[in-house]
């Protein structure tokens, strides 16, 4: 019952708040009111969802199409839970960057790819599954129509190509991998009885098999834009707004990973059968994603073709995953996409402010920024550290994993350590940010908290009254002006939460990338049990490895 309100719930606030934002005025702040509401009630909803382990073979509840159920799995729970409470602080910054027209993409693109997510990862039937994944792909379109730029149709329809072409390649799988299973196995069976040889015999089917383990690569490569897709990330991060960027590029992708990596669990890795080649191809892909992005985010000098790059980087880890086609790498690959999605989420939004704060994005002009926003500073660092974890957490653990699971010995060494290559661009950011302050860097507000200790508190920022060209002064300038006043306990209280804003504005920026970066942090160690929740089987019914 709480899953079905948690997607309605999703799926309204979705279509009330696009619709309200859409229109200018009161209607813009009642669908802006009503998304964020939206958004609250889900986050509730997600953590207080009975979210039991999932048993072998699926524990289903009745009541979707196509024959299949949603199942309020462990893992479903902590990742909407996670993700809603993440993009809570996410529409916190939105708003402080661009007031409300900075949501009108973004408020209802989140809630729809939440809404596309839970179906997708609920779902006990795989084809359902793989559609719901494809239709959460599309919210991302909702975001980048809002922004505005000659080049916004151009950059929409090739993500609405790459939506679709991965969508259908991941259903062509979902529904041919289960035929070419029984066929391996009947032959196998035929072979074993001493009868005669089926025309397409299992080695035939064992081909068509490894070409379905490549294409649930591609799928989710193409969704991250690793490379060789790489070129679409830069000219996103070009059209869209900053802060638009961890939904586009972390959020929106995890539920067509997710749905991936149960096809190739549930459908190729029971079978058992020696894709060395297969194996090979996915490596290399893997290896030329954390070497080539890792490099391209250390050249870079542009914050935001930076940051996009090291999301690339770090989606090269969960193409290694995929490369092992072993069940043992189900759990620590499932739990590091949740990793790669919270840490990405803090470092988009760290890059978005910190934009915003010295007015640039050239990494060489922002020398100093560290010394004018120590809690910036520290959200970078907490980032870093969400990125890579340590010894223990479920983080560093995930990564160990899979390149114990893909290689042995030294070269499983060697892996490890090329997830690690983005390490020397965070340093860059922290050691330029300790230099000496550029005159950009310098002349922005610096992180201060002002408290105030009497109703004379407009002498700390002075307010400037505007009149437009008729004489008429600006709303705005005038509750501004009223809170500032001695008289400021009789202004409205909205004048005076306006003019809060305006006056805490870069703390306030401050602290939501430092509580943005705590949750990444607490997710990478593996609070919640997100590791164990990672672990659970999938609520897929039946795969080969179950007839």
């Amino acid at each position: 019952m709480i899953l079905l309100l948690l997607v309605l719930c999703a799926g309204g606030g979705a279509a009330l708040s696009g619709w309200g934002l859409a229109r200018p005025g009161r209607r813009e702040r009642v669908g802006a009111t009503a998304g964020v509401v939206a958004l609250l009630l889900v986050m509730v909803l997600a953590f207080a969802m009975e979210g039991s382990a999932v048993p072998a073979g699926g524990s289903a509840t009745p009541g979707s199409p196509l024959g299949g159920h949603f199942v309020p799995s462990s893992y479903l729970r902590l990742v909407v839970g996670i993700w809603a409470l993440m993009s809570v602080l996410v529409m916190a910054v939105a708003a402080l960057l661009g007031g409300l027209p900075a949501l009108r993409g973004l408020l209802p693109a989140t809630l729809a790819a939440i809404a596309g997510g839970t179906v997708a990862l609920a779902a006990s039937n795989l084809g359902l599954a793989a559609a719901a994944a494809t239709a959460t792909g599309l919210a991302g379109l909702l975001v980048i129509l809002a922004a505005d730029g000659p080049a916004t149709v151009a950059v929409a329809a090739r993500e609405l190509r790459i939506t679709l072409v991965g969508g259908a390649l991941l259903l062509a799988a979902v529904a041919m991998a289960p035929l070419v299973a029984h066929l391996v196995l009947g032959g196998i069976g035929g072979s074993a009885a001493g009868g005669d040889a089926p025309a397409f015999g299992p080695v035939e089917a064992g081909a068509v098999i490894g070409l379905l383990a490549l294409a649930g690569a591609a799928v989710v490569g193409l969704r991250y834009g690793v490379l060789p897709f790489h070129l679409r990330v830069p000219r996103l991060a070009d059209v869209v707004r900053p802060v638009d960027l961890p939904l586009l590029l972390a959020w929106i992708p995890l539920p067509l990973a997710v749905v991936g990596i149960v096809m190739l669990d549930e459908l190729v890795a029971p079978l058992a059968l020696a894709l060395d080649g297969e194996r090979v191809l996915i490596i290399a892909f893997a290896l030329l994603t954390l070497v080539g992005a890792a490099l391209a985010a250390y050249l870079q000098d542009d914050l935001r073709h930076a940051a996009g790059y090291l999301v690339i980087a770090d989606a090269g880890v969960l193409i290694l995953a995929l490369a092992a086609l072993d069940p043992a790498a189900w759990g620590p690959t499932r739990a590091w996409i949740v990793v790669l999605a919270a840490s990405k989420t803090a470092l988009g939004v760290w890059a978005a402010v910190a934009e915003d704060r010295f007015g640039t994005r050239s990494i060489p002009d922002l020398r100093g920024w560290a010394r004018r926003s120590p809690l910036l500073a520290a959200g970078l660092l907490l980032t870093a550290l969400a990125t890579y974890g340590l010894p223990g957490w479920v983080a560093f653990e995930a990564r160990a994993s899979v390149a114990s699971l893909v290689a042995e010995g030294p070269p499983a060494a060697l892996l490890m350590l090329a997830g690690l290559l983005t390490l020397p661009t965070y340093v860059r950011l922290l050691v330029l940010g300790a230099g000496r302050v550029t005159s950009r860097v310098d002349g922005a507000a610096p992180e201060r908290i002002v408290r105030r200790r009497s109703r004379q508190s407009a002498e700390i920022l002075p307010v400037e009254v505007e009149s437009d060209e008729a004489g008429t002064v600006s709303a705005p300038a005038v509750a501004v002006a009223a809170v500032s006043a001695p008289n400021a306990r009789t202004a409205p209280a909205g004048a005076r939460v306006t003019a809060m804003l305006q006056r805490d504005r870069t703390e306030l920026l401050s602290a939501a990338v430092l509580a943005l970066a705590i949750l990444a942090a607490l997710t990478s160690w593996g609070a919640l049990d997100i590791g164990g929740a990672s672990a659970e089987p999938a609520p897929i019914e039946a795969g080969p490895g179950n007839d």
